[in-house]
């Protein structure tokens, strides 16, 4: 079975704009199938952004919107208020998923409120950028964030190659109706990165198109490669 694949893109500004849709279109050209994270955080700034998702609107039904906040680990930094306005422009666009940080949603209920009246499908996602908690704690905090979706994003910081086996074993104990993405970040979590939806029933895994924007995080050329290994067992 295919194995898919998610394409984190960060998108810095609109002049860059047309050699990623360059690169977007090389990738899809050799597999239609691959998902599209753009990640609007890296954006320097935002009075282009209506044109950008303009520009973008082709891909969005195979895409995943991302604003990451600064203490989310991203690179926002204009503060809540700000985000949410360019959270709501990023909602009414209607890609595929909008990515919401659990903490986000979980604590505001006008934003909850906002993204179930308007019918938009998201990703609920929760990151430790230090460890990676137990994972009963996991799974609590899991049936606490398939309220708001039943696309839910885990990611926790590999400190061990236990901590990435434990983290695969999540998969194992959820009930099947949650689409879970589960991973360790970190050199020690590159394993949890590729056995995500091997070992684990991940809808897909995250790459990045050449330079990684996380930790551990390989190129779409190297999972691909590993993958086909898998395919063809020669490991």
């Amino acid at each position: 079975m295919e194995k898919k694949i998610c394409v984190s893109i960060p998108l810095t500004n609109i002049k860059e704009l047309e050699s990623v849709e360059n690169k977007i279109e090389k990738i899809l050209k050799k597999d239609g199938s691959v998902i599209l994270e753009f990640r609007f955080d890296y954006l320097n700034e935002f009075t282009n952004l209506e044109k950008i998702l303009e520009m973008i609107s082709k891909y969005k039904r195979q895409s995943i919107y991302t604003l990451r906040s600064i203490d989310e680990g991203g690179k926002f930094s204009e503060g809540e208020s700000a985000r949410l306005i360019i959270i709501r422009k990023l909602a009414l666009a209607r890609p595929m998923l909008l990515d919401l940080e659990y903490n986000s949603i979980s604590q505001n209920n006008m934003l909850a409120d906002y993204i179930d009246d308007n019918h938009i499908r998201t990703l609920i996602s929760w990151h430790d950028y230090t460890g990676t908690p137990q994972n009963e704690f996991l799974i609590n905090l899991i049936d606490k964030m398939r309220i708001f979706s039943n696309f839910v994003k885990i990611v926790t910081t590999a400190n061990s190659i236990d901590d990435s086996i434990n983290i695969m074993k999540l998969y194992g104990v959820i009930d099947s109706s949650i689409n879970l993405i589960a991973f360790s970040m970190g050199e020690l979590g590159i394993i949890s990165r590729i056995l995500c939806n091997i070992i684990g029933d991940c809808p897909f895994a995250y790459c990045a198109i050449e330079k990684a924007v996380a930790p551990g995080q390989l190129t779409i050329d190297q999972m691909k490669s590993i993958y086909s290994l898998f395919h063809s067992r020669l490991i």
